[in-house]
């Protein structure tokens, strides 16, 4: 999908993201299998600056969904598309909370007892996994595609791009794409 449309349509752009999201959920999935197998917190192990790093952007990833949630989303309802923005909007506000627990959690690697910062971190990393994969892969094959096929006219892509460039790009946001 993302090779049909030029650098910094708001579909490749999304979708850009999307693929480094990935990236960073394989990374953090390593991350915490490597933190599971420890027995105390060491500050001089790059795993822990690594989940600081992650969990940073993933949480910068805030400015992709409101692009989503305040340009995209409302685009598709006035053409009567509903369910799936509704749906999108609810996975979101769930993955905000998870995200702030991974980014907390990693501010507080240090001063938690180590076996409890495992068993957490173990846990919010397993709720995030496979939402996240799963709310990605329903964007890319459900929504952005059913917004390319509904909105075929290139001055409301361009009006959308414009709203788009107000609200900003992630930090990870490939400059290409932006």
């Amino acid at each position: 999908m993302k090779q049909k449309l030029p650098p910094g349509h708001i579909v490749a752009t999304l979708v850009s993201e999307h693929e480094l999201i990935l990236g960073f959920l394989e990374k953090l999935d390593s991350i915490n299998k490597a933190v599971q197998q420890m027995n105390a917190y060491d500050e001089t192990r790059e795993d822990f600056k690594m989940l600081a790093h992650i969990a940073e952007h993933l949480a910068e990833a805030e400015l992709h969904h409101q692009r989503e949630e305040q340009i995209l989303f409302p685009e598709l309802e006035s053409r009567g598309v509903y369910g799936p923005p509704a749906v999108m909007r609810e996975e979101h506000e769930q993955l905000r909370k998870s995200k702030q627990r991974l980014k907390d959690l990693a501010s507080q690697a240090a001063e938690m007892e180590f076996s409890q910062f495992k068993e957490q971190l173990d846990e919010t990393v397993r709720l995030i996994m496979p939402t996240l994969r799963e709310h990605i892969f329903k964007e890319n094959n459900i929504l952005y595609p059913t917004a390319l096929k509904l909105i075929e006219d290139e001055k409301v892509w361009q009006r959308l791009k414009e709203a788009c460039d107000k609200i900003g790009y992630c930090c990870f946001t490939p400059e290409s794409q932006r």
